[in-house]
């Protein structure tokens, strides 16, 4: 297994991985299948960010791309310290092989080296319960829940907002 942070030349894996989330778990992402699935190449291409500080990372099972997760921080001067894991897949036949974790703790040591970053925040649809454990493993910790956050189906689903402090917060007053 390989973890690299996914270039615009990676659009094309990018795309097909995303559809694939997005039609086999569409509970547990804000973006339906069709909303994406119309978006041209050149959309998702894109959509890779190129810098430093926003990111997406993938992991590659010889040349087949099997998870993903993006990253993105704050641009405004005030939130520079917090920035925010999205989007994260891994294939169904992949999962419970350490894939998620290998994924997560490559952007938490990314995310450590980037100078600002003091805080590292996600959402996770409640129902979902390996994305949750994955992340309480990691420390993440819930503060707070949204209740009918997605609706589906006429079904609602609630959302569990997880922070995790990387860096010592130091207060100056």
């Amino acid at each position: 297994m390989k973890i690299k942070k996914l270039i615009k030349h990676d659009a094309e894996n990018y795309r097909n991985i995303r559809l694939e989330a997005l039609d086999n778990n569409p509970d547990f992402f804000g973006t339906m299948y069709h909303e994406e699935a119309i978006m041209t190449i050149d959309t998702f291409r894109e959509k890779i960010p190129v810098d430093k500080n926003n990111f997406i990372l993938g992991c590659y099972k010889d040349k087949d791309l099997i998870g993903i997760v993006a990253f993105h921080q704050e641009s405004r001067m005030k939130l520079r310290h917090k920035a925010y894991i999205r989007s994260m897949y891994v294939q169904p036949k992949y999962r419970k092989k350490g894939i998620g974790k290998l994924l997560l703790n490559e952007l938490i040591e990314r995310a450590k080296a980037i100078k600002e970053i003091e805080i590292l925040l996600l959402d996770v649809v409640t129902n979902n319960l390996p994305a949750k454990q994955l992340y309480l493993s990691f420390g993440f910790q819930i503060y707070g829940i949204e209740k009918m956050a997605y609706k589906l189906n006429h079904q609602y689903f609630d959302m569990e907002s997880m922070s995790l402090q990387i860096k010592s917060l130091f207060l100056s007053r």
